[in-house]
């Protein structure tokens, strides 16, 4: 069994890739194929357990990606993992990219939906349909996509997309091309969606926001904090805003800390910080006109919850305090955006 470190880290997780393929492949012949999307991919005999490989049919890319032709079998690096019986923590969110597979594998473990309980939460077990609206082909007719490439180049637009389980609404009807915000609990259960659209600045259209609870029962509806999956892996200074966008946006401008989302302007209701059972400082950054409703929902937080530090913050400080006009609606987003900080 190999052991991997599970840092956090880019790089950490690039050599993590390499040292699984060279491991795996030792002793085998690999062969320099083609070139795609500026990737190269090589070839050699299948290392998965009961293919006898006599022909390379094992084509794979040190980003992590992998197929079979053989098999028919394939993913990413936290998928071929699995298939050797390694712990896949190491490679996650190393998505493919090229054959469509989700950038977070452990949504795999999920059983079928079954019948619940009243009040029992049930969750979205639809792989097939979440990968496909994960795929970075579809991001070229997304224009909320499009414009993250525009303003921080595609690698970062990547990243974003898939760190914040941004993709690309495919129902074959008036909302193709929308932005599909997954919302994941702290278990990694997908439990809905929000379908939102975009214009070429980056800003709300206003003709489509739709949330989804995919065939789940009201009773049996669970809503997460927007980002909520990231909040036991990663133990950084926790930041609040209103707009799921918003929050990809800060995620790059400042890394220092983690950024949450509501979802809505009354969506901060008073059992959102349930699943933090240890200490958590947050800061919470209200849009201009939430401030005094946010504020006063902030209150009762602190009450409910006195083991945390809070901080509440008013996006018209930004603007007040750079002697600039303070628009009637905004989030530090629209500030950082607007003045190219």
């Amino acid at each position: 069994m190999h052991k991997y470190n599970s840092l956090e880290n880019d790089h950490q997780k690039q050599a993590n890739i390499n040292q699984l393929f060279d491991s795996i492949l030792t002793g085998k012949t690999i062969k320099i194929g083609t070139e795609n999307n500026g990737m190269k991919w090589y070839s050699s005999n299948c290392p998965l357990p009961g293919h006898k490989d006599k022909k390379p049919s094992f084509s794979f890319n040190y980003s992590g990606a992998w197929n079979c032709f053989t098999c028919g079998k394939k993913g990413d690096a936290a998928i071929l993992a699995k298939e050797l019986n390694i712990d896949p923590k190491p490679y996650y969110n190393n998505s493919t990219h090229l054959t469509g597979v989700n950038a977070l594998p452990r949504f795999d473990s999920k059983l079928i939906l079954k019948v619940a309980h009243k009040k029992e939460y049930k969750y979205f077990e639809d792989l097939d349909y979440f990968r496909k609206t994960m795929k970075l082909s579809s991001y070229n007719k997304n224009p909320l996509a499009m414009y993250l490439k525009k303003m921080f180049g595609a690698e970062a637009a990547k990243k974003i997309l898939g760190d914040y389980l941004i993709g690309t609404s495919n129902f074959g009807d008036y909302r193709d091309g929308c932005a599909i915000f997954w919302y994941a609990d702290a278990e990694n259960n997908l439990c809905r969606s929000k379908i939102m659209q975009y214009d070429h600045t980056g800003h709300k259209t206003g003709n489509v926001i739709q949330w989804n609870y995919h065939d789940i029962p009201k009773e049996n509806r669970k809503a997460p904090l927007y980002g909520e999956w990231k909040v036991k892996r990663i133990k950084k200074p926790i930041t609040i805003i209103e707009s799921e966008k918003t929050a990809t946006i800060l995620s790059v401008y400042d890394p220092r800390k983690l950024y949450l989302a509501t979802g809505g302007i009354s969506a901060l209701g008073n059992s959102a910080l349930d699943i933090f059972k240890e200490p958590r400082s947050f800061d919470f950054w209200a849009d201009v006109d939430a401030f005094d409703k946010w504020n006063s929902e902030v209150e009762d937080l602190k009450i409910k919850y006195p083991m945390h530090h809070f901080r509440v913050f008013n996006t018209a400080n930004l603007y007040e305090q750079n002697s600039l006009d303070i628009p009637p609606k905004a989030d530090p987003a629209d500030f950082y955006l607007d003045h190219k900080y």
